[in-house]
């Protein structure tokens, strides 16, 4: 996940009066009472004294959203999270930040940062009750992003304004950089951070709220039980050169074989291919060839005269002639029989069918498209599928990675999921929590598009309040299997896990286990059926 990924609705929760910000209750406040306040304290206590108070305050606050975000999303890239501070700053109202140099070397712990910050509303606060300045104001912008920093890189950061809009310039500006680069520097004033007595407090209080968030979210959800009985965005390079490779093939009448485990989307792609073709305004017909017997699958495909077998009482168009001048998607075609396949082989050959029943042959003109699941080359080993029926229908090859390696598409394929059940399941304040977000992506997803979007809608029926916090989810994804003490373990073991655990949550129901996994009843049986290697 990425620091442009954060998002307000996802981050805040509003209930009963209060606004709660990952375990931290907020309280929005107006900039016209809080100039007045900065009035007051400048009256009160001098200007220097202000300063400290204001920067002290602000300091605190960055260091607690430095927290929640490490607590939260547990980034790996410290450039994630030092991105995170301008992010919520922007989010909360308080300034647009715009970086114009961020240089970070872990090693030597140098760090910079050159930041202009567009509309300060600590600025236009000050020259509300206090007019124009003749120095830099703007101590709360700097006491917040020097406390993130801080926090975030875990050593002494000090940002320093360096021009105004208060002393009339058109934006703020403004220097960070680590304590050791400050020395000897009059200008950085870093006795106005007094941070010394704050980072202790906060680590304490960060330590406290990860062991209470979970059980604060589920006695939430007991009160509020008593109180009220098309395509995604691509952000991996794997999925991105997919998608690149479908639309360069689409114009094309060309064979395509479409490879990749089950639930990954290969009818999606199957779609878009249609739909940027020349084809697109013809119909786009699929058909699940493992799903039906020999006989009854070569009706469907070629057709039947009537008569043809018990039950054929009328002429029969099969899908081959349904779907002219359009795409015919042929998914799961690494399951059909030795016949079918000599039957298709033909048909793609002689761009011919011929009805079940019928003598004479019919000219057919449609794009065929194939998927499966299944190592074809290891079924032609083995003598199961036929080496020049598999070179009729790869003429090109896509093969679509499983979610687990492209897991910069599970966020956006999941707010996508989350906005397709927000109107179908009709819950105008279904989203996703901040919490969930976590588990979301670090799971491993063996069913893959079709798991995350079943988990989605599992959740999304389970919610009260259209808030998707962990507890919603299937056990299996917040609580996965854990594996040996020692050893690696394979994918398939990995995965074989949770099936079974999925099982028992359906109290063995292989129907019920197979739709929340995202797969059909036969590849369940099949991969239970799997001998181990």
């Amino acid at each position: 996940m990425r620091a442009d990924d954060l998002r307000f609705d996802e981050l805040i929760s509003f209930r009963d009066g209060v606004i709660d910000f990952q375990g931290r209750r907020l309280v929005l406040h107006s900039t016209d009472a809080f100039a007045s306040f900065r009035k007051d304290l400048f009256e009160m206590v001098g200007a220097r004294q202000a300063r400290r108070i204001l920067t002290r305050y602000a300091y605190f606050g960055g260091q607690a959203d430095a927290a929640a975000m490490r607590r939260v999303f547990s980034w790996s890239d410290p450039l994630e999270l030092v991105k995170a501070g301008p992010r919520l700053h922007a989010m909360e109202g308080v300034a647009r930040w715009v970086t114009k140099r961020l240089e970070l070397d872990e090693k030597s712990g140098r760090f910079l940062m050159d930041v202009t910050w567009h509309g300060s509303g600590e600025a236009e606060e000050h020259m509300a009750q206090l007019g124009k300045a003749e120095q830099p104001v703007c101590w709360m912008l700097a006491g917040y992003a020097s406390g993130f920093m801080s926090y975030a890189l875990g050593r002494n950061i000090y940002f320093v304004e360096q021009t105004c809009r208060a002393q009339g310039g058109r934006v703020c500006t403004a220097l960070g950089k680590d304590a050791a680069a400050w020395e000897g520097d009059p200008s950085a004033a870093l006795a106005y951070f007094a941070a010394d007595d704050i980072k202790g407090k906060i680590r304490g209080l960060t330590e406290q709220l990860r062991q209470v968030t979970h059980a604060l979210e589920v006695n939430t959800r007991r009160l509020s039980t008593l109180e009220r009985p098309p395509l995604v965005e691509a952000r991996s390079p794997a999925f991105t050169r997919v998608l690149e490779l479908a639309t360069r093939i689409a114009p094309f009448d060309s064979s395509v074989l479409i490879t990749g485990e089950s639930g990954v989307g290969k009818e999606v792609v199957a779609r878009l291919i249609h739909n940027r073709s020349q084809r697109s305004k013809g119909p786009f017909l699929a058909i699940n060839c493992g799903a039906l017997p020999e006989t009854l699958l070569d009706s469907e495909l070629f057709g039947h005269k009537a008569g043809a077998f018990t039950g054929a009482i009328a002429d029969h168009a099969g899908l081959f002639e349904s779907a002219a001048e359009g795409t015919l998607f042929l998914d799961e075609i690494g399951d059909i029989s030795n016949a079918t396949q000599v039957k298709l082989l033909r048909v793609l050959q002689e761009r011919e069918i011929r009805r079940v029943g019928e003598s004479r042959t019919r000219p057919i003109n449609v794009r065929v498209l194939a998927a499966t699941n299944r190592d074809l080359a290891e079924r032609m080993a083995s003598g199961a599928f036929r080496e020049d029926l598999y070179y009729r229908l790869r003429v090109v090859e896509v093969v679509i990675p499983p979610l687990r390696e492209r897991r910069e598409d599970i966020l956006p394929l999941a707010r996508f999921f989350v906005d397709r059940f927000r109107v179908k399941l009709k819950l105008p304040e279904l989203r996703l929590s901040a919490e969930s977000i976590r588990f979301l992506i670090s799971y491993p997803w063996p069913g893959n598009v079709r798991e995350l979007e079943n988990a989605i809608e599992h959740a999304a029926v389970l919610s009260r309040d259209g808030r998707l916090t962990p507890e919603l989810f299937p056990s299996g994804i917040v609580h996965p299997a854990p594996g040996p003490a020692t050893g690696r373990r394979s994918l398939e073991e990995v995965e074989l896990d949770h099936i079974q655990e999925v099982l028992r949550q359906t109290a063995g129901n292989r129907r019920k286990a197979a739709a929340i996994l995202g797969i059909s009843t036969t590849t369940l049986w099949r991969k239970l059926k799997r001998p181990p290697k």
